[in-house]
């Protein structure tokens, strides 16, 4: 397989991954249904969009870029297992489990992920806008679109308008990667 078709395919990943965090924060947010699963999808395939961007901008982000592309790989990840625990896990365990696992490790588990996968994705977006290959933009939208998701406690809409920017961004990063690449 050509270097284009596997950068044409993680820029397709990178669209898919947006799309899907996008339907899963709308039916979350706006619809009251369940969009782990669509969160879960975006996590697993953002893994495989993510590693286009970074490869294609790698001799420009340099040591720092790895080791920032190392973090939020791993971060996200680890926000795949969880939303994978929350669609197929959790929905199916008794209301009084799923109490107790909201007051267990469980629940310090889930954050110690999110935390690790909030410092990669401000690390990569700093890696991106210092690469200067990937439109800034679109890095901050990334950053600050992520960070909105720290705000769910405190505010719904906060968080839904960081989890649609977030995933504009990995549209907008697979579209610019198809472009560059030249698509399949």
């Amino acid at each position: 397989m050509s270097t284009t078709t596997l950068y044409s395919l993680s820029a397709l990943a990178g669209i898919i991954a947006g799309i899907c965090i996008i339907l899963g924060t709308v039916l979350n947010d706006l619809v009251k249904k369940n969009g782990a699963f669509f969160n879960f999808l975006g996590a697993l395939i953002g893994l495989f969009g993510i590693t286009g961007v970074f490869l294609w901008q790698r001799n420009e982000a340099g040591t720092f870029g790895v080791v920032a592309y190392v973090v939020v790989f791993i971060g996200l990840a680890l926000i795949a297992c969880n939303d994978y625990a929350g669609s197929f896990i959790t929905p199916n365990l008794p209301s009084d489990v799923q109490t107790q696992l909201g007051n267990s490790s469980f629940m310090r588990v889930m954050y110690i992920s999110f935390s690790i996968f909030l410092v990669g994705e401000i690390l990569f977006g700093i890696s991106t806008i210092m690469a200067g290959v990937f439109s800034k933009i679109t890095a901050m939208l990334f950053m600050i679109g992520f960070l909105g998701t720290t705000m769910r406690p405190v505010n719904q809409f906060i968080t839904f308008i960081g989890l649609t920017m977030s995933g504009a961004a990995l549209i907008w990063w697979g579209v610019s990667l198809w472009t560059m690449a030249g698509g399949i």
